[in-house]
């Protein structure tokens, strides 16, 4: 074999060699690049006011006294309800991104969680807090498993089922919360009304407002 031979053969294999390595990089490159700079959800957590919901009636009556719970069932008979507790248990939130159509909503089922809408608390409370793709959420459905009241007439407790409508709480936010990468917005709704009816009917208003908006950060 002559020198030129040779020095063809040598450059061939030292080609060869460099290909090589270059997609055995390529290959491995993947596999150990850090999994945080990937991640592309953000966080979303839902609150709902610290404030308990109010009553009203649907025939335009006051609250009587210091119990807000406490209307009139029928103006023409003398008992009086009193809505002593209003539980509400949440088993899954819908999203709703702008821009999107029916296929924009997204369904984060989650642990039961169940809220006295007449019990004051300290701070908000927590729904739930998830992981979402970001996007800018435009709208929120709570969905209401199970409704009931305590309600006391002429001293006599029992418990109602609650209507709500469609079995969801809808919280629709005009201006879009953004959720970003590795961040945490979180939203406050105002707990939903409720409307005792003249026949002794309970039930919620289906739209909550939004108190505030939080993030992302």
């Amino acid at each position: 074999m002559d020198l030129a031979t040779k020095k063809m053969v040598y450059y061939g294999l030292l080609g060869l060699l460099i290909a090589g390595s270059t997609i055995a990089v390529f290959r491995v490159a993947p596999q150990v690049a850090p999994v945080q700079f990937l991640a592309k959800d953000g966080t979303f957590a839902v609150y709902f006011n610290s404030i308990p919901s109010d009553i009203q009636s649907n025939q335009g009556m006051s609250n009587v006294g210091q119990m807000p719970g406490t209307l009139p069932v029928n103006p023409h008979l003398p008992q009086v309800l009193t809505v002593v507790s209003l539980n509400v248990t949440i088993d899954s939130i819908t999203f709703h991104r702008s821009g999107g159509n029916d296929s924009g909503w997204t369904n984060v089922p989650h642990a039961p969680v169940t809220l006295d809408l007449l019990q004051r608390t300290s701070v908000s409370v927590l729904i739930d807090s998830v992981k979402i793709p970001s996007e800018n959420v435009t709208m929120v459905e709570l969905h209401i498993s199970d409704a009931t009241a305590t309600v006391s007439v002429l001293g006599v407790l029992t418990v109602k089922q609650v209507i709500v409508s469609s079995e969801n709480l809808k919280i629709p936010i005009d201006s879009g919360a953004s959720v970003e990468p590795q961040m945490t917005t979180s939203i406050v709704a105002d707990r939903p009304h409720i409307v005792v009816e003249g026949n002794g009917t309970i039930r919620l208003t289906p739209v909550l407002n939004v108190d505030s908006i939080n993030g992302p950060k």
